[in-house]
């Protein structure tokens, strides 16, 4: 039977009366009107609806008898290649060419979908991404892509970096969590290389490999790549998606040492591989006329490269103002009160991303960019911070959560909690490793499950444009530094950074101007240098807290002192004007207090004052300042240690035992004052 393509639907699974599913499925037109493939049947639609009480197309086309044949009108030409992409041989190896809002990340389930059908086991399908946001987006869709919706589970989906860790540390006794992500990579690609086993390992367990977001993967995370491919059975199809004028981490890192671009880049070694080209070409993300030429025209000149980059991109950044149509203005003229919570603020740099915060820091918000620890939800820490068990059943968690989480919401919700936890650490239907939960919590990423795409709780999302990378909304907000800031900088990439930017917006883009100003940078790091001696502080980085500094016995005096800390945590998770003072018994560690009646939080890390005092230095600077106003927490995380780590000896029980806690999540600028001359 011939069928036609056209898009997708989400549909209501009826049975008896009674919704038993809700898919998202390619809507495909027949001589018999539309329908829909759900267990390997084709059903009419109905509305938005199947109904499995009646006979499926199949059925009723042969209870019928022979009917004359209509042939359908042919598919659209961009239907064609979205088809071509998803349903291609699973041997074929693909390196396909998606613009944003092309539907990449559909076509990218519509592909896993067509290798389960033929055969593939969920498990032997992995897919690799850049980002942790690209892997949220795929995990979220891909259930409702497949006729049996609990293969999504068993698919391999994970950052590159995740992928590389579950490799070294399943293959060599020396992996350690220590070092860098860089050093992980290396060692990963030199096992692949070198180790008869994890070759073999390669060879038996991918049956396809999926790659997102390739035209980022370069230098160190280019060579893994490659050596895994190499690896795998040359029956093993593998499936590339790539656009490379949204390129904006691949030429900066690995040039200054190759001195060649093109070596370090993943997109040139698989074309010298002989990588079949495919493409996807039409946007769906926006049907707005001005926003459409953006996406397409706009594109198409930035892939262009004709003439120097120094005049293209004020060119490229006038034309993307006159699309948009809808000026805003200077960035400290921000006002995120009036905004709605699905809209994209964007900003180039991260100092602008923190100054705008702090600007708005009595509206509630959400952050969005690298550096900050993972924001594991709450409700983790509020259930079992003081549980000491090795494992915990069903029956306590239902209990706990019930007496222990804050509104909480019925035992719908306790439910869903509990199957999150036993899917990554269960020993049966109703027992959880409670030691396997936190070995596994405690990663420097752990799994996108227990975490939110954002950091915060609520309102608009503020954030860097590179953060932004996978992510779309109704309204965009973009804010451009001025055309003759970063002198020194890739002025390519940079062209390339303002185009994610202005894609990411589905009705309406605004484009306004950021601050003129730099920052200092220390390890990620930003600082600003005020006048008067003043100084701008970042605050909040992953590494400014740690189980020692929220619970630990050096710097509280009892378990009591403890517990009430972490007790008006639970109580006032968003603070805005908190404290932090310099203690001189603890080496001149600041302890952080609330800004009213002036108690005692937690204390910031050891690398806190370390980097703030090597600020001090840079800025001509002998004696570190004492404190730090206006630190603010947006909310609370949750904050696991390992069972085997040795820190967990300096905590207060039950943290001790528990290993499980809450932490504050602190962001923006800490402002202080120097003493003395400089010299």
């Amino acid at each position: 039977m011939e069928t036609g393509f056209s898009g997708e639907i989400e549909v209501r699974v009826l049975r008896r009366g009674r919704e038993v599913a809700r898919i998202l499925r390619p809507l495909r037109t027949t001589p018999h009107g539309p329908v829909v493939k759900y267990k390997r049947q084709l059903w009419r639609v109905n509305g938005s609806s199947i109904n499995l009480d009646d006979q499926s197309l199949e059925e009723a086309v042969t209870a019928a008898g022979p009917m004359a044949a209509v042939p359908p009108e042919p598919p659209p030409e961009d239907d064609r290649l979205q088809e071509g992409v998803a349903w291609a041989p699973v041997d074929r190896r693909l390196l396909v060419d998606a613009g944003p809002g092309t539907g990449k990340t559909y076509v990218a389930c519509q592909r896993v979908a067509h290798l389960i059908r033929e055969g593939i086991a969920p498990g032997r399908i992995w897919i690799v991404s850049f980002t942790r946001t690209a892997v949220h987006e795929i995990r979220n869709r891909l259930s409702g892509s497949l006729d049996e919706p609990s293969d999504a589970i068993a698919v391999r989906i994970a950052t590159l970096d995740s992928h590389a860790w579950a490799m070294q540390s399943g293959f060599s006794s020396e992996a350690a969590l220590t070092g860098s992500f860089n050093d992980n990579i290396e060692a990963t690609t030199a096992q692949i290389r070198s180790n008869d086993e994890v070759q073999d390992y390669l060879m038996q367990r991918v049956a396809h490999l999926v790659v997102d977001e390739a035209q980022d993967i370069v230098g160190t995370r280019a060579e893994l790549v490659e050596a895994m491919i190499d690896a795998l059975s040359p029956d093993c199809g593998v499936t590339v998606f790539a656009d490379r004028a949204q390129a904006i981490y691949g030429f900066t890192e690995e040039s200054a040492v190759t001195g060649n671009e093109g070596d370090s880049s993943l997109l040139a070694r698989l074309e010298e591989k002989g990588f079949e080209p495919a493409e996807l070409s039409r946007v769906h993300r926006t049907s707005e006329p001005g926003l459409l030429k953006i996406f397409t025209e706009v594109r198409r000149k930035v892939l262009g490269e004709k003439g120097s980059a120094l005049t293209r991109r004020p060119a490229l950044r006038s034309e993307i103002e006159r699309l948009a149509g809808n000026d805003l203005g200077a960035a400290r003229e921000i006002r995120l009160a009036g905004l709605s919570a699905d809209t994209l603020v964007l900003l180039r740099r991260r100092s602008d991303v923190l100054m705008v915060s702090g600007l708005s820091s009595e509206i509630p918000h959400r952050l969005r960019m690298s550096g900050l620890p993972p924001r594991v939800h709450p409700w983790i820490g509020e259930v079992l911070w003081n549980f000491t068990g090795r494992r915990i059943t069903r029956a306590e968690f239902d209990e706990r959560w019930l007496r222990q989480v804050p509104e909480a919401k019925g035992p719908d919700a306790s439910g869903a909690a509990w199957n999150l936890l036993l899917e990554t650490a269960g020993d049966s239907e109703t027992v959880v490793d409670v030691h396997r939960l936190r070995t596994i919590l405690a990663r420097s990423n752990p799994p996108s499950l227990f975490t939110s795409r954002e950091f915060g709780d609520a309102g608009p999302i503020l954030g860097t444009i590179h953060a932004s990378k996978g992510r779309e909304a109704d309204d965009v907000h973009l804010y451009l530094p001025p055309d003759d800031q970063d002198e020194e900088s890739d002025l390519d990439e940079e062209i390339r950074v303002m185009f994610v930017g202005a894609t990411r917006a589905k009705n309406r883009l605004f484009v306004g101007r950021s601050s003129s100003r730099g920052a200092g940078n220390l390890n990620g790091r930003v600082w600003r240098k005020m006048p008067q001696n003043g100084l701008q502080f970042e605050i909040g980085r992953a590494g400014d807290l740690d189980a020692p500094c929220l619970v630990g016995r050096a710097v509280f005096a009892t378990d009591s002192e403890a517990l009430a800390a972490q007790a008006r945590l639970r109580k006032t998770p968003v603070m805005t004007k908190m404290y932090a003072h310099a203690v001189r018994e603890l080496d001149y560690r600041y302890a952080l207090r609330t800004g009213d009646d002036q108690e005692r939080v937690c204390f910031l890390s050891r690398q806190l004052k370390d980097d703030l005092y090597s600020v001090t230095k840079t800025c001509g600077h002998r004696v570190q300042p004492g404190y730090l106003a206006y630190v603010r927490s947006i909310g609370v995380r949750t904050l696991a240690v390992q069972p085997e780590d040795p820190a967990l000896e300096r905590l207060h029980e039950p943290w001790r035992s528990s290993g499980i806690m809450l932490a504050p999540m602190l962001a923006g600028f800490g402002t202080t004052k120097f003493k003395g001359a400089t010299g």
